[in-house]
């Protein structure tokens, strides 16, 4: 299912209008600047997702065949959805992060009318696919264990470090290393706080893991990310989302997740109802995690799991076999002959820096 927004937060930070630069199509993109990257320095090796607002390439590096994952936006969604504090804020994640479970950038540029983020290629996929090939599309009590830890970390250093909001926690956005450890993407619609005691009031998210502060409007902080760990739990432990309908109205999705109680089947452990229960509590003051980290990582559902060999990737995964299959069967289908980037006459052109200001950035620069 689709993210859910509102543009009032960001009304005041999103550009009036797209300008032209008239000067920049007059000269070619040797003449702007030859040492900055740019789109003719790829080559497109096919499609690897979509989203709202953008798409997702696999790309190698012309001068070293370095392979990447290119996401590209177009600026005028970004405008008209009032999402341009946003996506600053992503690509600022992304060049900091410095940690094992969220995805790093290494280049963005712009051109007139797209914005491009170079990241870590993540050859696993996402997380929703390897799930979706488990029998009964759901994990072993041991394999979410290690899932949601690495998880856990990931949501730790974004809000201790970064002090971000991810508020879009869900398979389709945490991504699985070749060798099955897990990585979050897409910061899209989150929010930097300068203490816990901030509060904001967009509606944001994927409807079946939004909180239920978000749905009444009543001001949320960082512990909406905990209900979606534990929105997401479920899903691994049970096969679907715990609050989902079938028709997929989100009117009665929403309705559920203010008004219902959890329902378990039989074979979810109690160690297991017990944490989910505390994360799903409707009170983002009582919700685990909203203390403290140690809440959530003292838990007995984490009993058997040491913190420190999560972080080091000192343990094999337990997912690993399936994403070893995954990754054979996708070197069996029909090879992509790597081509150039063919865009809009505009997006030819080469860095510009006018309407996104400071976005563009290289990590060998740092």
């Amino acid at each position: 299912m689709g993210n859910c927004f509102n543009q009032d937060e960001n009304s005041k930070t999103s550009i009036k209008s797209l300008k032209k630069v008239d000067y920049l199509q007059s000269q070619s993109p040797k003449d702007l600047d030859a040492n900055k990257i740019t789109l003719k320095d790829f080559l497109s090796q096919g499609q690897i997702g979509r989203g709202q607002f953008g798409r997702v390439l696999k790309v190698k590096m012309k001068s070293n065949n370095q392979e990447y994952a290119m996401k590209v936006i177009k600026k005028s969604d970004i405008i008209q959805y009032g999402l341009v504090e946003h996506t600053m804020l992503e690509k600022s994640v992304l060049i900091r992060s410095q940690n094992p479970f969220v995805v790093k950038l290494k280049y963005s540029f712009q051109t007139d009318q797209k914005l491009y983020f170079v990241m870590e290629l993540v050859t696993g996929g996402q997380l929703a696919r390897v799930l979706g090939r488990q029998r009964e599309k759901r994990f072993t009590q041991f394999q979410a264990q290690f899932c949601v830890a690495e998880i856990v970390l990931g949501l730790q250093y974004i809000h201790e470090t970064l002090r971000v909001i991810y508020r879009d926690l869900k398979p389709d956005n945490v991504l699985v290393t070749s060798d099955g450890h897990l990585k979050l993407t897409d910061f899209g619609l989150s929010k930097q706080y300068d203490s816990q005691d901030m509060k904001f009031f967009t509606f944001v998210g994927t409807p079946e893991y939004i909180a239920p502060e978000i749905l009444l409007k009543s001001g949320h902080n960082s512990s909406v990310d905990w209900w979606s760990l534990g929105i997401l739990l479920y899903e691994m432990l049970v096969g679907y989302t715990p609050f989902r309908d079938r028709s997929n109205n989100l009117r009665v999705i929403e309705n559920k997740i203010i008004q219902n109680e959890l329902v378990f089947p039989d074979f979810i452990s109690t160690e297991a109802k017990d944490i989910i229960s505390q994360l799903l509590n409707k009170d983002p003051h009582q919700r685990l995690g909203s203390r403290s980290i140690d809440q959530i990582k003292n838990h007995l559902f984490f009993s058997q799991i040491n913190w420190d060999d999560i972080y080091n990737l000192n343990l094999k995964s337990p997912i690993q076999e399936s994403v070893t299959k995954i990754l054979k069967q996708q070197s069996t289908e029909c090879k992509v002959v790597p081509k150039k980037i063919f865009e809009t006459p505009q997006s030819q052109i080469g860095q510009a820096d006018c309407q996104f200001e400071g976005f563009s950035v290289d990590r060998d620069e740092f």
